[in-house]
């Protein structure tokens, strides 16, 4: 499956969860929820340089990462899928590809490379990529009410680093939110002109390079 669609992102440091969802509530988008709040987890795969990381912290216009995602339980991967991810700018494309995997698995690093040998098998030129860190948050999701614009929250957010002294029982924990509004390309006028209801500043950074960049001094 193929997507291309906007994504804009703001990162909140101290509003607390019920104001920033009542914020979304009262914003001129009409927002109503679209799916219940669920678990989100990403193991996310960069090269030994940490170039998808480098390219964010750099201002790179045109970036690509290449995660592996699931829902549920951050410890036990089930059927999983490989995102691709493009961006230039606010502009994002997606690939998904679904993993043959029946079995659920335990996260740790027996399991991730056995993922990492599927990857290799269905995506030419992944072999030299190596797991850095998972991602794992709850999520909130959220549609307006002509149907073209998504919103979603992301809680309680932690990460495990996977590149160097990683220990699948120590997850760092994060308080900060982070809000999410994507839209197809032909609704960003509409989008723009509505935007002022929402007050912060916009981010282009992932919460790959957040988590990342905030777990040690590793990538300095």
């Amino acid at each position: 499956m193929n997507i291309s669609r906007f994504e804009r992102k703001w990162f909140y440091d101290y509003m607390n969860i019920h104001s920033l969802l009542s914020g979304i509530y009262r914003s001129n988008f009409n927002f109503s929820e679209a799916f219940p709040l669920r678990q989100v987890n990403s193991i996310y795969f960069d090269d030994t340089e940490y170039s998808s990381i480098y390219q964010n912290l750099d201002g790179v216009t045109e970036k690509k990462k290449l995660r592996v995602r699931w829902y549920g339980d951050k410890k036990i991967i089930i059927d999983p899928v490989i995102e691709i991810k493009s961006k230039k700018g606010f502009i994002v494309k997606k690939k998904t590809i679904k993993i043959d995997m029946i079995e659920a698995l335990p996260l740790n690093l027996t399991s991730i490379n056995k993922i990492k040998k599927m990857i290799s098998k269905k995506i030419r030129g992944t072999e030299s990529l190596i797991p850095i860190i998972t991602t794992h948050y709850e999520r909130y999701y959220f549609i307006s009410a002509n149907l073209g614009v998504r919103a979603t929250v992301d809680k309680n957010l932690s990460s495990l680093m996977l590149h160097k002294y990683c220990n699948y029982k120590i997850f760092k924990n994060f308080n900060y939110k982070v809000l999410e509004i994507k839209y197809g390309l032909d609704y960003d006028r509409y989008v723009r002109s509505k935007l002022t209801s929402i007050n912060s500043r916009l981010s282009k950074s992932s919460k790959y390079v957040a988590f990342a960049t905030n777990s040690g001094n590793h990538f300095s």
